[in-house]
């Protein structure tokens, strides 16, 4: 699969029940420790089981059908320290995940003081889990 070519069409934006924002190959979003985010793709321009990682990311991501796109919710990790980082896809069918990882955005992390890391803390205990489950076109087999 011809995966930089397709990974400019790869949308990132805040998780929210509005549309991410595209952000395409090259761009860097602003975010704070705690904030979520949400990847999204059409089918064909990544996999149901893709990984998205950062190192500022609490946890990697994987996209879930729900249809029309594929989604992963990630959250920026409260002890991320400010700096600009890369968003990465690797493939699901990855043999050597690290070899077919392609960065394709950045995350830029705001500075946030120690009060505001506690906060953090607090919102990302509260924070529901990222829903599982996967929403498929009726049309799909």
């Amino acid at each position: 699969m011809a995966l930089p070519l397709l990974l400019p069409l790869l949308a990132v934006g805040p998780a929210s029940a509005a549309e991410p924002a595209p952000m395409p190959l090259g761009n860097v979003r602003s975010l704070h420790p705690g904030d979520p985010l949400a990847v999204t793709a059409v089918s064909g321009q990544a996999v149901n089981g893709d990984t998205i990682t950062s190192p500022v990311l609490q946890k990697a991501g994987r996209m879930r059908m729900t249809a029309p796109r594929l989604t992963a919710a990630v959250t920026i990790a409260c002890d991320a320290r400010p700096g600009t980082y890369p968003l990465t896809l690797t493939s699901a069918g990855a043999a050597r995940p690290a070899e077919r990882a392609a960065p394709w955005a950045h995350i830029r992390v705001e500075p946030a003081d120690e009060a505001a890391r506690r906060a953090c803390r607090n919102k990302v205990k509260k924070m529901p889990p990222p829903d599982r489950e996967e929403h498929w076109a009726a049309h799909t087999t």
